[in-house]
């Protein structure tokens, strides 16, 4: 499967030792499905889709004990990182991790209706129009996205590229199955609890405002 974006990068040798340690107690390699993984019954299972460093997926594991956390990113150094602050906050063994692109991940190894939730947090926006078709929010994946949701499961995006935001607004919007709660062509409020990732970071830094959007399956 073709994906886009950056893939390789410089690991430390404490952050090797700790992929080696951890990677088979947690990893999602391709041969396995989630079902295998050795997760509750009972409890919610969350996704975030392209985690950075891992900074979110900390912040769910710890405001939310009683998730399940999967974590899916190509990128080498920030699954390093994520493992590494996973481990140091203790929740780790409540999390999934694989480098898998996302689409392999919730075709092959994500049954229907599994998933609680999905987050995507400032996604690779592309900005030049020929690379449009690269950004992960497309018809066909949003569609692929609800198969996998259970009723009332949700969707929650972030993006500080007003194009990149409307895009992903006029597409989940129009992809059955999916409520929009705002409403139709709006965007929600920041969650209170929310914390500004390195990448909102960056964006403020730059003079750009973050916009979420929040959809559940009906």
């Amino acid at each position: 499967m073709r994906t886009h974006g950056r893939k390789n990068g410089f690991v430390t040798t404490g952050q090797e030792a700790r992929l080696l340690h951890w990677l088979p107690k947690i990893g999602l390699p391709k041969e396995k499905k989630l079902l295998d993984a050795g997760l509750p019954d009972d409890a919610p299972i969350i996704m975030e889709i392209g985690f950075g460093n891992g900074d979110f997926l900390v912040h769910l594991a710890t405001t939310h004990p009683d998730w399940l956390l999967v974590g899916v990113e190509i990128y080498l150094p920030g699954v390093a990182k994520a493992v590494g602050r996973l481990d140091d906050a203790g929740v780790i063994e409540r999390c999934r991790i694989t480098q898998l692109p996302a689409q392999f991940v919730l075709t092959h190894q994500v049954e229907e209706a599994q998933l609680d939730g999905i987050f995507i947090n400032h996604p690779d926006p592309w900005p030049k129009a020929r690379h449009h078709k690269r950004r992960i929010i497309q018809k066909d994946f949003a569609e692929l996205m609800v198969t996998r949701l259970k009723p009332g499961g949700f969707i929650k995006l972030a993006s500080d590229k007003a194009d990149l935001a409307e895009w992903m607004r006029d597409i989940l919007d129009a992809t059955p199955g999916l409520e929009n709660v705002a409403g139709i062509g709006r965007f929600i409020e920041r969650d209170a609890d929310r914390p500004q990732t390195k990448f909102e970071q960056r964006g403020i830094k730059a003079g750009r405002i973050s916009q979420f959007l929040h959809y559940v399956k009906v």
